[in-house]
């Protein structure tokens, strides 16, 4: 059990980490709002 418990613990954070990454590189679709972006997020940002 514990192995599936890491697996899937695993799976979650590269999926979250991807999701971050995404987003750090997108703006929002609203016009007037945009939330502040954590600094770690921030950082995943790609340098052009």
């Amino acid at each position: 059990m514990k192995k599936l418990n890491d697996t899937v613990l695993k799976l979650l954070v590269k999926t979250a980490y991807a999701s971050a990454k995404k987003e750090a590189n997108s703006a929002c679709l609203c016009l007037n709002y945009q939330p502040k972006m954590p600094e770690k997020v921030r950082d995943l940002k790609a340098r052009r």
